[in-house]
């Protein structure tokens, strides 16, 4: 979750980077996606005003990345969303 808050932090300050960069941010956010739906269900509470807050960081960053964070944020809060 820090690498994710810190990539979207990051490119919000300093502008575009580059496709790998994003890749690599959207690869770390894939991992925590996979354990919170899986045997770290229990802890997505914790991380959501982190991820809600990485959504908003990253919504106007280009090379479809703010698109892609949006989308996963959105999808673990419809489906964790009421624990």
């Amino acid at each position: 979750m820090t690498y994710v808050e810190n990539g979207a932090e990051f490119t919000s300050d300093y502008g575009d980077i580059g496709e790998g960069f994003y890749s690599s941010i959207e690869s770390a956010l894939d991992e925590l996606a996979a354990l919170l739906y899986g045997d770290a269900r229990e802890m997505y509470p914790t991380f959501s005003e982190r991820l809600a807050r990485v959504e908003r960081l990253s919504g106007d960053i280009g090379w479809g990345f703010g698109d892609y964070i949006g989308d996963v944020v959105w999808q673990l809060d419809e489906e964790l969303g009421d624990q």
